[in-house]
């Protein structure tokens, strides 16, 4: 008997789809000015990206299942699972920079 497929997450709490063309605020600055706002996004998509781990840790540690935590994700289970445990258990290096990040909080 084939198992049925679960139902997606709900899609409407992501981002919205990009626009065809960058706002006016984007294509007025210089190329210097270019640069360094993508290397500041670039910094605060890792700080937000090392934050969510943390995050995901402290709900595993708290007995929250996979489940939960991939759809606040907007993945499935398995996707959750296969980008975020291998960091929960016996990291040393995540759990350094956890203590990292967390001092900078």
């Amino acid at each position: 008997m084939p198992r049925a497929r679960k139902a997606q997450p709900d899609r409407r709490d992501q981002a919205p789809a990009r626009p065809s063309s960058p706002p006016k605020r984007i294509t007025q600055l210089s190329d210097v000015e270019l640069l360094e706002q993508i290397k500041q996004v670039r910094i605060e998509r890792d700080d937000a990206e090392t934050e969510l781990a943390i995050l995901i840790d402290a709900a595993i540690s708290q007995g929250l299942g996979w489940p939960q935590i991939a759809s606040q994700l907007g993945v499935t289970r398995q996707a959750a699972r296969q980008q975020y445990q291998r960091r929960h258990f016996g990291d040393a290096s995540h759990q350094g920079h956890v203590a990292e990040f967390s001092s900078k909080v």
